[in-house]
């Protein structure tokens, strides 16, 4: 599990920094919370993982149509990570090590941003549920 993380939190190759952000962002939790900080991060990957995700489909003489698929079990993690790290990218002045802890608090809580999103993915996936027809399903 870390070594996904570290993959995913990596800025411009270097991945020392990325342990670093990573071993800050433990140390934080741990002095907020006494419960165990890998049973935390797990909680909230749970919480936070998405199962399904919407994706377009081009026809070739007719606009795109959308339409819901089931994520494989490989690229759920990375999907969620890389979706809560790009929300950090646009809060500068906090460090990201905290806004690691404070998303992973709320993500263990059910509450948060990247809760909403993942609610709202789940809604527009049921709207669009109707060409579930076509291709993988």
């Amino acid at each position: 599990m870390n070594k996904e993380i570290i993959s995913q939190l990596m800025l411009n190759g270097k991945i020392s920094t990325s342990e670093k952000i990573l071993l800050k962002s433990i140390k934080s939790m741990q002095k907020v919370l006494i419960k165990n900080h890998k049973k935390l991060i797990k909680i909230a990957l749970i919480n936070l993982v998405s199962l399904v995700k919407v994706k377009q489909l081009k026809q070739r003489r007719s606009q795109s149509k959308e339409f819901p698929f089931i994520v494989n079990k490989k690229v759920r993690v990375p999907m969620v990570l890389k979706s809560m790290f790009k929300s950090f990218e646009r809060k500068t002045d906090i460090r990201i090590e905290k806004q690691l802890v404070h998303e992973l608090l709320q993500a263990s809580k059910n509450i948060g941003s990247n809760i909403n999103k993942r609610k709202n993915i789940y809604e527009y996936s049921f709207i669009k549920k109707k060409y579930s027809h076509y291709r993988w399903f």
